[in-house]
């Protein structure tokens, strides 16, 4: 959990400047702790999902991913209390006294994506000249940026009332990856067909998730490779190809014979088997 005190004290000292410069530099400091607020999300649920499987590293983006993959709260206000008293037998919890443990301060992902975008568009670019006179500044309208500033900074500071995080709740699945890593998923939202990478960052890893009634199973997702030399079959992680450009070349050396094989990925010509037209993957 991030503590934003330090930062909200650099932008309103950066305000109480009132210049140009000063209001840009506010804006860097706003923009940077909005990302930093999404981030820390992000790390309290990294037990639950592999960064390479972020598809955008924009802070809405990236909550938007934990609440379809990891927790489908995760933007949401949640507090946690426990009761003065243990648990009496058939009596009703609501009628309990509680004591507050923290609050996780939730927040709309939209409006962070628009208050980040709008600090870059104001501050954090240079004016774009139209025609060969145009004026070049050194900063954007200071009014309009400290406008802007404000109002991030009042959402900043409700968002430090957060005194504890969570990870997020539901039935867990884990299964250990072949790098010996032990992943664990929320099964409530896992989907079928769809695939789910380890979490060690070092592995290349990934999983195609099936379901059986209510049993999960991960699959390895495995690309087979001959030997140039042997014929035996070599097995490995479709994503150690997958991250490979076109036309690029790699090698491994067999497991059997331990012959070094080169593997290239190509734009091949299909014929079909029936002798009909050709087709172009």
């Amino acid at each position: 959990m991030i503590d934003l005190e330090p930062t909200l004290k650099r932008i309103r000292a950066l305000l109480a400047e009132d210049t140009e410069q000063s209001a840009t530099y506010a804006a860097l400091e706003a923009r940077l702790a909005l990302e930093r607020v999404c981030y820390d999300r992000l790390q309290q649920h990294h037990d639950y999902i592999s960064s390479a499987q972020l598809r955008k590293w924009q802070p809405a983006a990236v909550i938007n991913t934990l609440i379809a993959e990891v927790d489908e709260h995760a933007a949401v206000t949640r507090t946690f209390s426990v009761s003065k008293g243990p648990a009496i037998p058939g009596g009703n919890p609501a009628d309990e006294e509680y004591v507050t443990v923290g609050t996780e301060v939730g927040f709309n992902p939209k409006l962070v994506g628009e208050l980040w975008n709008a600090l870059s568009g104001l501050a954090l670019h240079v004016k774009l000249p139209k025609k060969r006179g145009d004026h070049i500044p050194d900063y954007g309208d200071a009014c309009a940026i400290r406008t802007k500033v404000e109002e991030v900074l009042t959402e900043l500071e409700r968002l430090s009332q957060t005194t504890m995080t969570f990870s997020g709740f539901g039935p867990e699945v884990s299964f250990t990856c072949s790098c010996g890593e032990k992943n664990k998923r929320r099964a409530g939202l896992l989907k079928e067909g769809h695939s789910t990478f380890c979490i060690n960052p070092n592995c290349k890893a990934s999983y195609r998730i099936t379901k059986d009634n209510d049993e999960f199973t991960f699959e390895s997702e495995l690309t087979e490779v001959k030997c140039e030399k042997c014929n035996e079959v070599n097995s490995w992680p479709v994503r150690t190809f997958y991250s490979m450009k076109y036309d690029q070349t790699a090698s491994f050396n067999c497991r059997s014979c331990g012959s070094k094989n080169l593997v290239r990925w190509r734009l091949m010509r299909r014929v079909r088997p029936d002798g009909g037209p050709t087709a172009t993957p």
